[in-house]
């Protein structure tokens, strides 16, 4: 009996195991049935699709959790927390690196827009991120001779006299080649990842998704709104046509200044997913040792890369939404002058007439410290704090000691770090309350002023951002409009000039002091200010 019942329970066991095992082959083999038909029709795009989503899904839980168990039991504001935070900052910038060059395409646009907004993420992200500016993945030779047969039908070297499979530069979005046409025209070839397309719309929703999960948790986030309103020109930098278009339109609009260039397209060899231009060798704008080595004028190149962005931001409204190092390279042009040129021309934003002329009235106010004015024209564009605004602007306190310059002293450089923790929610809500092109214009400026700080800031930007836009205060209306324009722009000029001659008069007066040892002991003007303002 006892043998009959342990042979009958072994039977069983043998048969749970058979069913178990059965029940695993056949799931095994849907998976696998499945995995083959999405290699065979749909070029693995679901798996890969996804992996990235359960890759995003780990790094932003890890970085949640790293947040909330490496901070968990210390003071808010004390030496430790900040230590701690500091650490935990650059742990998950670097997951955010790795992610988003493992995932690509999208991700990486998205990881290159955060690397943009220094004004409001911590350097820990901002100086990592930077790197995805250069670290983009390239691909397979095979996949550059697919997009060419899928659009012109013939492989790039039926199309070209030579084409360098090598790429020269890799972007989020694209693969840049060095080519000769058949009619011996040296090109950049810009080719499209060949899957960007399919997967945007899964990779975009994914993005979203993670972000208001983590809006959820941490409600000191928030991010989603950025990538929301980044949706649409996102769309329109994969059709490079459209990118094509945008750079006959830029050279147009900048014609007047001799020392900005645009490569020319060559439409013969451009569609939407491919973009031939003639080849421009140069310097990177912010390879700033190369620069002085090759005798460039560094105080000369920043005029004109703070004059050819002012006249696109306050005059034509056709912005460069990237300019970042990579998209802006020196050349010697004319008497061995720097020249500009002016490279990815996919994201751009228009800025309507009312935004540029309250935005002109408003710069000239922030340079002339005329509150009443800046208050006048920040409620135009729909921002309740004018000051904080115009410190968004600037990247810099508005009530500055002495002179107004772009260098900042230590204690500004402080000033600015204790805003960005303090009051991390009211730069949110100005940024939420301005116009959403404006956004585009805050990152184009937050560019240009790393670049120019890469130099030294030899310039003092905001005085020639605001000479251009008080020149454009009354673009129009003929001859009266002009001779008002010429009468606004002298009081400017004497207003800075007064500005300048009275400090002038009053270091003079300390240095006097000092050296008879009779100098006062009290706070300076921007402590002062400051203090009231935190």
């Amino acid at each position: 009996m006892l043998i009959r019942s342990i042979v009958r329970r072994f039977s069983s066991d043998i048969a749970k195991t058979s069913r178990r095992a059965v029940k695993g082959k056949i799931l095994l083999g849907i998976a696998a049935s499945g995995l083959t038909y999405d290699g065979a029709i749909n070029d693995f795009g679901t798996t890969q699709a996804t992996t990235r989503f359960l890759r995003s899904l780990r790094i932003a839980a890890s970085i949640s959790l790293d947040y909330t168990f490496s901070l968990m039991g210390l003071e808010e504001g004390s030496p430790e927390y900040d230590a701690k935070k500091k650490e935990v900052h650059q742990r998950s910038a670097t997951r955010m690196l790795k992610g988003c060059l493992a995932n690509g395409g999208l991700y990486i646009k998205v990881g290159q827009g955060f690397a943009t907004i220094n004004h409001i993420l911590p350097p820990e992200y901002t100086e990592t991120l930077q790197k995805l500016h250069n670290e983009c993945l390239t691909r397979k030779k095979d996949e550059v001779k697919k997009v060419f047969l899928e659009e012109f039908g013939q492989k790039p070297e039926e199309l070209f006299e030579e084409f360098n499979y090598e790429p020269i530069a890799a972007a989020s979005l694209a693969q840049v080649f060095e080519a000769k046409t058949k009619d011996g025209e040296k090109v950049a070839v810009k080719v499209q990842y060949i899957d960007l397309q399919k997967r945007f719309a899964g990779d975009l929703g994914t993005i979203i998704f993670l972000q208001d999960i983590i809006e959820l948790i941490h409600k000191n986030y928030n991010f989603g709104w950025v990538i929301r309103d980044l949706r649409r020109n996102l769309e329109k930098e994969l059709d490079f046509v459209n990118e094509g278009k945008n750079a006959e339109r830029c050279a147009a609009d900048l014609a007047k200044f001799s020392y900005v260039y645009v490569p020319k397209v060559r439409w013969d060899l451009t569609n939407t997913k491919i973009l031939t231009t003639e080849f421009i060798d140069g310097i990177k704008m912010n390879q700033t040792e190369e620069l002085k080595r090759q005798g460039f004028n560094l105080a000369e190149l920043d005029v004109k890369i703070f004059t050819t962005f002012s006249e696109q931001i306050f005059n034509t409204g056709f912005v460069h939404g990237d300019p970042h190092p990579g998209n802006v390279l020196i050349r010697q042009g004319k008497g061995k002058r720097a020249e500009l040129v002016l490279l990815d021309h996919g994201l751009y934003e228009n800025v309507p007439e009312d935004v540029r002329n309250s935005l002109c009235h408003f710069w000239e106010a922030i340079v002339l410290k005329d509150h009443k004015t800046m208050k006048e024209y920040a409620t135009k564009l729909n921002v309740k704090d004018h000051y904080r605004f115009a410190e968004i602007l600037l990247q810099r306190p508005l009530e500055a000691k002495g002179k107004f310059t772009t260098r900042l002293t230590d204690e500004e450089i402080a000033y600015m770090q204790k805003i960005a923790r303090k009051r991390f929610d009211l730069i949110m809500e100005t940024l939420k309350e301005m116009p959403r092109n404006l956004i585009f214009i805050v990152r184009n400026l937050n560019i240009i002023r790393a670049v120019a700080r890469d130099h030294g800031d030899p310039v003092n930007r905001p005085k020639v951002m605001a000479r251009h836009a008080v020149k454009y205060i009354h673009r129009e209306g003929g001859i009266i409009a002009g001779f008002f324009n010429l009468l606004h722009r002298f009081h400017f000029e004497l207003a800075l000039f007064r500005m300048s001659f009275q400090y002038w008069c009053i270091t003079t007066y300390l240095s006097l002091l000092t050296k008879l040892g009779r100098a006062p002991e009290t706070k300076s003007l921007f402590q002062i200010n400051t203090e009231n303002r935190t």
